[in-house]
């Protein structure tokens, strides 16, 4: 009788048919810092998404993958040379990918021109998003770890840094020629939005 009830069990394992699994993950089956999946995951990231957040009476109101702006750069209307600011800025943070130690951050610029910057744990990420008058940051993860938190921080002030530099340094650089021209004290304003940086 045993042997009998083992063999039906094999014989229906075989005949249903195959469930498709990416591995019990949320994600995507895509590489892992695929370019063109680069807009899919600031959707779906981190790898440790909430699907699981009301399982134990908590219930989650806000969507978990929507993103937090940390701080939007106005600029005078129309001044922001897109294309030579997006090249200048990947540059500068592919330059912070060993900030502090070699491996902490991923730089990948997505199809859509976005810059992203993915931490090395995994639990966040920043994108910065470029258009003719504003320069915006945005963090992806609903639950950042301490340690994104604080490297994050870093790399920000460094990046308003350089676009301070880009914006105003250089007295021989006419206006018009600059990347970027930011409305009044916009960078600094910024800056504020972001904890103290160490001295």
């Amino acid at each position: 009788m045993c042997s009998f009830k083992f063999v039906m069990a094999v014989v229906l394992l075989i005949a249903l048919p195959p469930i498709p699994c990416a591995g019990f993950s949320p994600l995507l089956p895509t590489s892992k810092y695929s370019t063109k999946a680069s807009a899919i995951r600031r959707e779906v990231f981190p790898l440790e998404a909430v699907f699981i957040g009301g399982l134990f009476g908590k219930k989650e109101t806000a969507d978990p993958n929507a993103p937090k702006r940390i701080f939007d750069v106005p600029c005078e209307a129309g001044t922001v040379k897109v294309g030579g600011l997006r090249f200048a800025l990947g540059l500068h943070l592919i330059g912070q990918q060993g900030n502090p130690e070699k491996g902490t951050w991923l730089a990948n610029q997505a199809d859509d021109g976005v810059l992203d910057m993915f931490f090395k744990d995994k639990t966040g990420m920043f994108s910065v998003t470029l258009d003719e008058n504003s320069i915006s940051v945005d963090r992806y993860g609903p639950r950042p770890s301490l340690q994104y938190l604080l490297q994050e921080s870093v790399v920000l002030h460094d990046l308003l840094d350089e676009l301070n530099s880009l914006a105003f340094e250089g007295d021989d650089i006419e206006d018009e020629n600059r990347l970027l021209r930011p409305k009044g004290d916009a960078i600094e304003k910024s800056r504020e939005t972001l904890p103290a940086r160490k001295a």
